[in-house]
């Protein structure tokens, strides 16, 4: 018989109003749709005190919680996961960054399986200084948004935009494949300015959408661009990041190409790709995209699914033909909708059902018995639940919030002064060898 067991999630759950629909919708899915207890602890204070920690079974880190910054993981609080006899869970992303520390935070806090993006052929040599006992599951960054499962959408010839698209400009540690994110928008409307499209492409801040605001957005565009997410680059020492963020910081105005290439040796030898979250909410909203090539997760077949854009956009020609034809894109929006959103095979009661399914083995491996201390009704249990709703929490956040909004609208190039001056110490905490000396004990 299946056990039943008591799981703390760990995470950071944004505010509502906070744009981060795909991560409160990752958080939330657990409490939603799998068949354990789930208790969420939302804060960046750690754990609950030792004797409220041990009543719980499992302890799932969700990867809002980074452990590359111990800000949100302190040596207070990894020595409590470290200690903890349930089972531990590891969900990451944007794993490309301080490999090698990551690996050994997993290491010493002693966990027991980790979710990682990166495909399995990567992944095998990312993870490889991990301890042999650990088990590695890949899983996407994101899945169907909940709040478009029934959607109507509104029909192709109805839509006044012919292409739409939004993109940040990524650092330069992202490698020549991060940037693409940003160029295939430049590119596009450059190569398109004669061609007789309603275009709507930007990547000025200014131009962000969010909320409502982006829904509506994409539901009155034909198509979207879009490219594989991830990075070109997977920087296993921190080295590679601090190098280019500091040539970012100093050469404000300078394009990728520039980029010296003793910073780049490891661009394109080893990278994650996968598909972005931003394939399954176009597709959910009816909209047709238009893609870069790639494996996209296995996920997306070219022209069943996206229409493909080569990346010298030779078939820029073709590509618009293809966007003019309005029956071929109604056929490619409703084939797409129903293959990744009416199927439910990408939605997150199917990615949590597939979760419950791991977890029952790693039951199994480890032997583990519940505790069945925690039950519901019981004081502690209502804390827990309560707390993430605490003065102090809501107070941070504001101040987080805060924070973030003024930090995603000053320069670039004044960000990165900062990455790499004042706020050396909080990005690249990693290089305090003597403050994670505890490693070498582990």
């Amino acid at each position: 018989m299946k056990q039943n067991i008591k799981i703390l999630l760990f995470c950071d759950r944004p505010h509502e109003n906070d744009s981060a629909a795909t991560i409160i919708d990752h958080i939330d899915s657990f409490k939603k749709y799998s068949r354990h207890e789930i208790i969420l602890w939302s804060s960046l204070n750690g754990l609950p005190d030792e004797r409220d920690f041990s009543r719980f079974d499992c302890i799932v880190i969700h990867y809002s919680i980074s452990l590359l910054y111990d800000r949100y993981v302190t040596r207070e609080t990894l020595e409590k996961i470290k200690s903890f006899k349930g089972l531990k869970i590891l969900f990451v992303q944007d794993e490309y960054r301080r490999v090698n520390f990551a690996c050994n935070q997993i290491n010493y806090a002693q966990i027991d399986m980790v979710y990682t993006c990166a495909p399995e052929s990567v992944s095998k040599k990312m993870y490889a200084s991990l301890n042999e006992n650990i088990i590695i599951h890949t899983t996407l960054t994101g899945y169907v948004p909940e709040a478009f499962h029934n959607v109507k959408t509104r029909q192709i010839s109805k839509r006044a935009i012919d292409v739409g698209y939004r993109a940040r400009k990524c650092p330069f540690f992202l490698g020549s494949k991060g940037i693409e994110k940003y160029l295939i928008g430049k590119y596009f409307s450059k190569k398109t300015k004669v061609l007789d499209l309603i275009c709507d492409i930007s990547s000025d801040e200014k131009d962000r959408l969010y909320g409502r605001d982006w829904t509506n957005f994409v539901s009155n565009c034909k198509t979207t661009l879009g490219t594989e997410s991830g990075s070109s680059i997977v920087d296993f020492t921190g080295d590679i990041e601090y190098k280019l963020n500091f040539y970012q910081a100093f050469n404000p105005f300078t394009n990728f190409n520039d980029v010296p290439q003793k910073f780049l040796k490891s661009d394109g030898k080893l990278e994650i790709q996968v598909i972005s979250p931003r394939c399954f909410e176009a597709a959910a909203l009816g909209t047709v995209l238009v893609l870069y090539p790639g494996d996209y997760s296995g996920i997306l077949i070219r022209d069943r699914h996206y229409i493909g854009l080569e990346k010298d956009f030779s078939n820029i020609n073709e590509v618009v033909d293809r966007i003019k034809d309005l029956d071929g894109l109604q056929n490619m929006a409703n084939f797409t909708k129903k293959s990744l959103v009416e199927s439910g095979d990408f939605s997150y009661e199917k990615f949590i059902s597939g979760f419950d399914l791991d977890l029952d083995k790693l039951i199994d491996i480890k032997n583990f018995n519940s505790n069945s201390h925690l039950l519901e009704g019981d004081p502690i249990y209502l804390s827990l639940e309560n707390s993430k709703n605490s003065d102090s929490q809501s107070l941070s956040r504001l101040i987080r919030t805060l924070f973030h909004r003024i930090w995603k609208i000053i320069p670039d190039w004044l960000r990165f002064i900062l990455m790499v001056t004042i706020l050396r110490k909080k990005y690249f905490c990693h290089f305090n060898k003597a403050k994670y000396s505890y490693f070498k004990n582990s």
